[in-house]
């Protein structure tokens, strides 16, 4: 009978093995559509976090790293009388950009950022709540940057320290569409008085106002490419089939992401001519190639010394 069991159980194991592989592979070829909150999901449920390391692919250079961290919150709520582990019901999902460090010619003036978000669950995906935080010490002056809107408040708050200069402001949402207003921020979060901040601000605003220049809405809500496609995990030797994400930035520029079939980030690709446009609009002198690599496919790299 003990036999007989084992059978059975060991049968039912194998179908619903076969069932999993056709529900992820079968009639998947290469290039295939996959419904994009499909991946979506998976990417928001997966179990750890994404090591990834910044890297200029053209010279194997490591620019950077970060942790990609999603985490889904549940709401237990009336959840008391139901067996011990079940989710009723996803209250929200959460983003995190953790130990996010860019590297500088001195180990001491590394730019360091972590990035925080939060968002309903499906189908709204609206915005809750964002953080963003960037710090930097240049010649022993720290120099911090920090960034917390709630959507329960009508403005987010901006803060900013330069050595013993503290310096915060308030600004509505509304003022987000009117750039004029948010240099006059700046200026004010830079310490610069506000009589000169103000005659700044005017010669700005009057020639945004000769190039005519349009300002869209902002818009919190997360945006998906309606699909994804099947690939293959480009840089590694192994086939690995992955999900590939397309996000466009801009008219012919795309992101692409490469997701594995537990929601884990292994790839993120930055375009060239981003990157490029990037450099000339700002004075950068970026690396042509940027690509975000995850570590446990394509190796650790040491930073140079």
């Amino acid at each position: 009978m003990q036999r007989v069991i084992l059978f059975i159980l060991f049968t039912f194991w194998v179908f619903m093995s076969y069932r999993l592989w056709q529900v992820e592979y079968a009639g998947q070829s290469l290039g295939a559509a996959v419904d994009i909150h499909v991946v979506w999901k998976k990417m928001l449920n997966a179990q750890d976090e994404a090591k990834l390391q910044i890297v200029d692919e053209r010279t194997s250079k490591l620019l950077g790293a970060l942790e990609w961290t999603p985490n889904v919150v549940r709401d237990m709520n009336g959840s008391s009388g139901s067996v011990e582990g079940m989710v009723e019901k996803v209250y929200e999902y959460t983003l995190d950009i953790r130990r996010g460090r860019l590297y500088a010619a001195d180990s001491r003036e590394d730019l360091i950022y972590d990035f925080h978000l939060s968002f309903s669950s499906f189908p709204e995906n609206r915005w809750k709540s964002l953080q963003l935080g960037v710090q930097r010490e240049v010649k022993e002056i720290n120099y911090a940057f920090e960034v917390n809107a709630q959507t329960t408040n009508d403005f987010m708050n901006l803060s900013l320290e330069i050595g013993d200069l503290q310096q915060e402001a308030d600004v509505p949402y509304t003022d987000l569409k009117e750039p004029e207003k948010l240099i006059e921020t700046g200026f004010k979060l830079a310490g610069i008085p506000d009589i000169a901040a103000s005659g700044a601000t005017l010669v700005i605003k009057n020639l945004l106002k000769s190039k005519d220049l349009q300002i869209p809405q902002l818009n919190f809500k997360i945006d998906l490419p309606r699909q994804a496609h099947i690939d293959l995990l480009p840089g590694v030797r192994s086939r690995v089939k992955v999900y590939r994400l397309d996000i466009p930035v801009v008219e012919n520029m795309l992101i692409k992401v490469y997701v594995n079939t537990i929601g884990e980030i292994l790839r993120v690709e930055i375009p060239e001519v981003l990157i490029d446009t990037i450099s000339k609009t700002a004075k950068l002198n970026l690396p042509k190639s940027i690509v975000l690599r995850n570590q446990n496919f394509y190796g650790k790299l040491r930073r140079n010394p």
